[in-house]
Order: C-alpha cells, then structure tokens, then sequence
C-alpha cells in the first residue's frame, strides 16, 4: 500500500519525465530549424514551436547564429536539469531521506538553475544589444530570476539534507 507521499513522488517523476521530453523535443526542433534556416530559411520558419528571428539571419548572419547558439544552449541545459530532477526522485527514499546521493544531486540542481539563470542573462543582455544595433526588437530570451530564486532555494536545501546526514552519522556513532 502507497502512502500519500509515495503517490505524490510518482506522479511527480511522471511530470518530470514529461519536462524533460517537452524540453528534449524542443532542444532537437531548435537545432533542426538552425540547421535548416542555413539552406531553406522559409521551411525553417514553418516549423512548430520553434524560436522565430529569421529576420536578424537577414540581417546578420553571425548575430543569427550566436542567437541561435544561446537558444540552444539555453535548451540543452534545461533537458539536463530535468534529467538531473529525475535523477534525484528516482534516488530519493522516504524511509531515510537524508543520503549524501541525495544532497550532493541536490546541489548540483541548484548549480544547474544558477548557471541556466547566467547564461539567460547573458543572451538577454546580448539580444538587447543586438536589438539596438538592428533596429528591430527581440524578445528571443528572457531572463528567468526566478531561476536564481530556486536555485538559492534547492542549495539551502541541499545544505540542510547535509546537516541531516552529519546528525544522522553522529547518532549513529553513540549508539
């Protein structure tokens, strides 16, 4: 019989399979357009779901391309993320939590959201300058601060997972 915790931790290993195929299917679509965009730009500009500035490709090809980059970039991270959270609840026993497998994945999640929020960062800041030079506004990447809010958040907790661990070790010990 599952307990109501156990039931909640499935389904939530259904939905963070289902991020992280979103975002797989989304990342392989991003570099199918690139790829495309290169011999037929207007086949490229008809594939669903996909980031849309084949006006900076006439532009700039360069910019087009290191736009397209962080895009990518910025997918690839996302389906590692994801598999990284599968990873984590795929570890995670509820009869004793608190394992040094767990907070070690834990802090790497909050690394991952860290880096995911410099690198939206960064490509916000260079589409803006890209946006200046061209002329044309461009609202390819966005920046998520909630990312460095959750990060913060997952590495207090991978923090705390860790001080479990030592009061755990040591309760062992004086027994």
């Amino acid at each position: 019989m599952q307990t109501k915790t156990e039931r909640i931790l499935w389904v939530l290993r259904i939905l963070a399979w289902i991020a992280m195929i979103g975002y797989t299917i989304n990342f392989v679509s991003q570099i199918i357009c690139l790829v495309i965009s290169f011999t037929n730009p207007e086949a490229a500009n008809q594939i669903p779901g996909v980031v849309n500035i084949l006006s900076l490709l006439q532009h700039n090809f360069r910019f087009y391309v290191i736009t397209m980059v962080f895009v990518i970039i910025l997918s690839a991270m996302s389906v590692y993320l994801w598999h990284q959270v599968i990873t984590l609840l795929s570890k995670l026993n509820l009869k004793s939590p608190f394992t040094i497998q767990v907070s070690q994945k834990l802090e790497k999640i909050a690394y991952w959201l860290f880096a995911i929020w410099v690198v939206s960062f960064i490509g916000k800041k260079y589409v803006d300058w890209i946006s200046q030079t061209v002329g044309e506004q461009h609202n390819i990447i966005t920046i998520g601060n909630e990312f460095l809010f959750i990060a913060g958040i997952v590495y207090i907790i991978s923090q705390i997972f860790r001080h479990g661990i030592e009061i755990q070790e040591e309760n062992q010990q004086t027994i």
